[in-house]
């Protein structure tokens, strides 16, 4: 049996001490020129984000630290947001596996992002214009049921339904045979509540404001229990059935005109055969690539023909832009499938385009984007530590009025002036609405065409108007992911 004294006590605790002291004052040497960490009340943190982070910035920037949820953020001036995307020691992936709560997630399928630009940019855009084609009835027949039901729509739920229905058609190339409301349900559950599981309603909970780990806990539990099993249920079948129904050796004549087949050929085996790894592999990029394409674009759709029905002028040249470039039909004033490829290009209809990026730059995103610090980072005269995810204040270049004169002024015209035309996918330093770099989302295209048939179909036979006249921002830090709220009518033609 050991005989401690009070002389070991001491000594340890002093020893103790001393490891303490040094730490402290290793980190202190180390970060001596950490950014200034700035209190913002979450009164008006949440009510009020450009206000309370333009203040901030203003009076103590270029580099800013602010407490949110138990973390530390760093947020970056207009005149850093180049280097943030650009600079090797910020990274996209290790700052979305932090943010979104998908670090379990990301641990046990490494490669996940990459896996998900991958298929998007090569195994989606390669063979975007023949999945335009195939989706484009979805969002007619979505646009004539909104219409029968002669009363106010929930917009975010339309939307969110209808482009559900739609990535069926690029996952497998068609239709199912029985896409039903029970097959678009488990599409809608796994985007809502992979929506929730990432964090896009974190600043509407109480509980994940002071409790942000028990939050991230729970929302895992109830996901993988409730809406995860559903989506392999009812999703799973299908997939697998398509997995196996043949050899996956790809010749050179082989185009792949699914999302499915593309990451079948990528994933098979040397013979050809789909096991259970590379199936579960692919169930995984399912419901990544429907949960950034569904829950992000709805939202964006909510906020596009919102602004539309509150800006009637805009009406007739938007419907002489599509009847010239969509060959509608003169009867039924439906979209024609065979062209609608063509007529979502930018140079085809520029109106529609511009309209769309003058919303998303206009409709207050503030920390939208992040990087993660990999290493000690030198920047704006501070160093950041490791380990820290850092932020564009994104209303800052939005609303820079050197860059766009009268910057808070509705005026998609803007990006149409001076003989050259920025289309709404475009991305710089002075609009980040997708993001810039290598990491920009890879999925922008397809997003927007399916913003331009939503509308397209809906104003082709209806003139919206909302009621009451307006519409509420329920997240004014996080506008991007969670839509407006408001009821949108629909006035036939």
């Amino acid at each position: 049996m050991l005989n401690l004294t009070p002389t070991h006590y001491l000594s340890a605790a002093a020893g103790l001490a001393l490891i303490l002291v040094g730490r402290a004052r290793a980190g202190a040497k180390k970060h001596r020129n950490h950014p200034p960490i700035i209190h913002i009340p979450p009164a008006e943190m949440y009510s009020n984000p450009r206000e309370a982070y333009e203040t901030a910035m203003r009076e103590h920037g270029p580099v800013i630290a602010v407490q949110r949820r138990q973390n530390l953020e760093f947020i970056l001036d207009e005149a850093l947001i180049p280097q943030l995307f650009t600079h090797p020691s910020f990274s996209f992936e290790e700052a979305i596996a932090t943010m979104m709560n998908l670090r379990p997630f990301v641990t046990a399928f490494w490669g996940f992002f990459r896996g998900i630009d991958d298929l998007v940019q090569v195994g989606i855009n390669s063979a975007l214009d023949s999945m335009l084609e195939r989706m484009c009835p979805v969002f007619v027949r979505s646009a004539q049921k909104a219409l029968e039901e002669k009363e106010a729509i929930d917009l975010f739920h339309y939307t969110h339904m209808s482009i559900a229905e739609a990535m069926m058609v690029v996952i497998f190339g068609e239709t199912l045979e029985r896409t039903d409301e029970k097959t678009v349900k488990a599409v809608t559950d796994i985007a809502t509540d992979l929506a929730e599981l990432t964090g896009m309603y974190l600043n509407s909970s109480w509980v994940a404001h002071h409790f942000p780990k028990v939050y991230n806990i729970l929302a895992w539990i109830r996901v993988t229990c409730t809406s995860v099993q559903r989506f392999f249920r009812i999703i799973g079948p299908p997939v697998w059935h398509r997995l196996r129904s043949r050899k996956w050796i790809r010749n050179p004549d082989d185009t792949p005109t699914s999302a499915l087949e593309y990451m079948a050929f990528k994933h098979a085996a040397a013979d050809g055969t789909i096991g259970i790894p590379a199936y579960l592999q692919i169930m995984s990029l399912l419901m990544g690539v429907i949960f950034a394409s569904v829950h992000q674009t709805a939202s964006v759709a909510v906020w596009v023909v919102f602004e539309i029905a509150l800006r009637p002028e805009y009406l007739a040249k938007l419907r002489a832009e599509a009847h010239a470039q969509a060959n509608v039909d003169p009867i039924t004033h439906e979209l024609d499938p065979a062209t609608i490829a063509h007529a979502v290009q930018p140079s085809s209809a520029p109106l529609i385009d511009a309209f769309i990026r003058e919303v998303m730059r206009t409709k207050g995103d503030t920390l939208s984007l992040c990087r993660r610090t990999t290493a000690d980072l030198d920047i704006g005269g501070c160093t950041i530590p490791a380990g820290n995810v850092v932020f564009p204040l994104a209303t800052i270049p939005h609303f820079n009025e050197r860059t766009y004169p009268e910057p808070t002024k509705f005026r998609p015209e803007r990006w149409m002036e001076g003989g050259v035309q920025r289309p709404a996918v475009m991305t710089s330093a002075n609009y980040l609405a997708f993001g810039m770099g290598r990491w920009a989302c890879p999925g922008r295209i397809l997003a927007v065409s399916e913003i331009k048939m939503i509308v397209w179909s809906l104003i082709l036979k209806a003139t919206p108007r909302l009621e009451g006249g307006g519409y509420k921002i329920v997240d004014p830090l996080n506008v991007t992911s969670v839509p407006p709220d408001g009821q949108l009518i629909l006035d036939p033609l």
